[in-house]
């Protein structure tokens, strides 16, 4: 399963920045302190846009939900969630 190491190193709330500009939303009127850890670690860029490796941190997060939703439910097969690892 691949590992979400920046992920998880987020806060909640910071997690939820990048899913807020994931979704075609804006950073305007959040928390300064957290948009500013998200540019320093390279999340966002400049202009306050997702970056490819805050997409690419996203994107781990979300296909590790999936999986682990998948198993709980077993509605697949071990192999097919392999897939998505």
């Amino acid at each position: 399963m691949p590992e979400t190491p920046l992920w998880d190193e987020l806060t909640r709330s910071e997690q939820r920045l990048l899913i807020r500009l994931f979704g075609g939303g804006s950073l305007r009127n959040q928390n300064a302190e957290d948009i500013e850890d998200l540019c320093r670690r390279g999340l966002v860029d400049d202009d306050q846009n997702l970056s490819v490796p805050g997409l690419l941190a996203l994107t781990l997060a979300m296909r590790r939900q999936q999986a682990d939703a998948l198993r709980r439910a077993g509605d697949i097969s071990y192999i097919a969630v392999a897939a998505l690892d």
